[in-house]
């Protein structure tokens, strides 16, 4: 991503043109609210129209003049009412859009873009970044425009009443937007150090609150308590810098607009005593209603103020959430075939670099050990071929994929092996007993209704053996093993890779391992060194 494209630019060229937001609903609410302003500036002159008649000719306003101030303030109140109405509904539509993106992203990439930043980063960028797009456009955009054509009008109309008090609502009016630029980039530079810090604190804290127990048997309370301290010192002056931006911002437009009311009235006071006279002679009629209308032109422009932070929050926004907004490649989404009978031969190259291959064969039925020293690739690769990356080749196939570290919610060992599917209590027993963990589970007060939490306390084999149960319910004929057992001890790691040897059966298994496995089990081996896969026979290769 150009991080150097405005943000509107990037929102169009992102979200706007995909179809996930909608130009109409933003000029809608733009009219909606420089209607219900060009109202009241209607009732504003039909009020001071009647103060005149009672004050100077001592007369009973019209009955016309009542029925249209009652009218400009009805349609004025209903205009805001539908404006609030359509802004809700507005937000709720695009957040679930750019849910809906992002959920489709994570589906479509999943390990291979998790990883990629720490657990608090996307709980962050889900609930405030997300979030903070959805009140930019429909909060800070329409103020935007609402901000410029209100005194526009306004201004127009009070140099038609009276062009003095118009020229020096001319005059003094750019100083507000000048200042504004001025605050709001440097509002916008905090804002993104503000989130860098925030995020660091909530890593730290995820982090540290994760491993107590390792804490607690070191005995590191007091170091990390101290980096802790540091890092939310670090947030709360960041926080201050931030806060203080805002209130400097809010006083100096109070400042300006009050001075320039103030210097209006003044005029106005003094024209209407005979003490100026200076360009067409004002009544208590013109005079009230230039003080009443003034105001608004600072008054909306205070308002799109109020809402600068909104613009830093969805600059800081796009930074996060970057590419990740855009469009999936729909064959990411596609479902795949349940069945892989036909042999392969391919090459995978991703992009920049990162992993390219020599012209590799698999077929059904195949057992491959995938080798190579940390960090050569071995991962990218099976990546790759999960779909989870984009490359010029994926398994035609459906594929189930188990790590080193096993994947489980805190939820109930039901919904954990039932995740995003529905299988029979008789089906999730027979691959618990597969799986040796039928009794274990059997044994917890409410079975497999059971949260997973940290009662009952699970080992990391019983983890894995849970995820390996999850794996045999998918019935996927091509198993991608990451390291299942790097975390392991030795007994338990020889005991769950005998159970995966067993349990594949006729599946197609590409197997990540650092730790030594019966060469029998493979027929093929394929070598990964410095980002570049190479194929060689194995022991068993036909």
């Amino acid at each position: 991503m150009n991080t150097s494209q405005s943000l509107p630019r990037w929102f169009n060229a992102t979200v706007i043109t995909q179809g996930v937001a909608s130009r109409s609903t933003l000029f809608v609410l733009v009219a909606l609210k420089t209607a219900r302003l060009l109202f009241l500036i209607a009732g504003y002159w039909l009020f001071a129209a009647m103060m005149h008649d009672w004050v100077v000719l001592s007369q009973q306003p019209e009955m016309s003049d009542w029925f249209g101030l009652s009218a400009a303030l009805a349609l004025a109140w209903v205009l805001q009412g539908e404006a609030n109405r359509r802004t809700l509904q507005a937000k709720s539509e695009l957040l679930a859009g750019l849910e809906l993106r992002y959920a489709e992203r994570l589906i479509a990439e999943q390990t291979a873009l998790v990883n990629t930043h720490s657990n608090y980063f996307w709980q962050a960028v889900w609930t405030r970044h997300i979030p903070a797009l959805t009140h930019w456009r429909y909060d800070y955009q329409v103020q935007q425009y609402v901000a410029v054509l209100v005194p526009f009008f306004a201004l127009l109309f009070i140099l038609v009443v009276n062009p003095v008090v118009g020229g020096s609502l001319l005059l003094t009016l750019p100083i507000i937007p000048l200042f504004m630029i001025i605050v709001g980039k440097g509002a916008a530079a905090l804002q993104r150090k503000h989130f860098v810090a925030l995020t660091r604190l909530g890593s730290l804290f995820v982090d540290r609150l994760s491993a107590l127990p390792l804490l607690a048997s070191f005995r590191t309370h007091k170091i990390e308590q101290d980096i802790l301290k540091s890092a939310s010192d670090d947030l709360n002056e960041r926080t201050m810098k931030v806060v203080g931006v805002a209130f400097l911002s809010n006083t100096v437009l109070d400042f300006f607009s009050t001075v320039a009311v103030a210097l209006i009235a003044v005029f106005i006071g003094f024209s209407l005593l005979g003490e100026f006279d200076i360009g067409p002679q004002l009544t208590l009629h013109s005079g009230l209603w230039l003080l009443l209308t003034a105001p608004l032109l600072f008054s909306e422009l205070k308002a799109l103020g109020q809402y600068y932070h909104q613009k830093a929050e969805a600059e800081a926004a796009r930074d996060a959430t970057g590419q990740w907004l855009e469009a999936v490649d729909p064959e990411q989404l596609a479902e795949p075939s349940n069945e892989f009978t036909e042999a392969q031969t391919f090459t995978v190259n991703l992009a920049e670099g990162l992993l390219t291959t020599q012209t590799l064969t698999l077929c059904p039925g195949d057992w491959v050990a995938v080798t190579g020293p940390s960090g050569s690739g071995k991962t990218l690769f099976l990546e790759a071929l999960a779909g989870h990356r984009l490359a010029e080749y994926r398994l035609p196939c459906r594929v189930a994929m188990l790590t080193q570290h096993p994947v489980l919610l805190p939820a109930t060992i039901r919904e954990n092996l039932n995740y995003q599917q529905s299988y029979t209590t008789a089906q999730l027993e027979k691959s618990l007993k597969a799986v040796a963990l039928y009794d274990w589970v059997s044994a917890l007060p409410a079975g497999l209704d059971t949260p997973l939490a940290e009662v009952p306390a699970i080992s990391g084999g019983q983890a894995q053996r849970l995820a390996l149960a999850r794996l045999l319910l998918s019935d996927a004929p091509v198993w991608l093993l990451d390291e299942p057992t790097a975390h392991l001890p030795e007994e338990q790691h020889h005991s769950i890779s005998a159970l995966i040897h067993e349990l594949a059966g006729e599946r197609t298994v590409l197997w990540v391992s650092h730790k030594p496995l019966p060469e029998s089990w493979f027929n093929r081996q394929w070598q990964v060194i410095n980002r570049e896969v190479t194929e060689s026979l194995g022991a068993n290769a036909p």
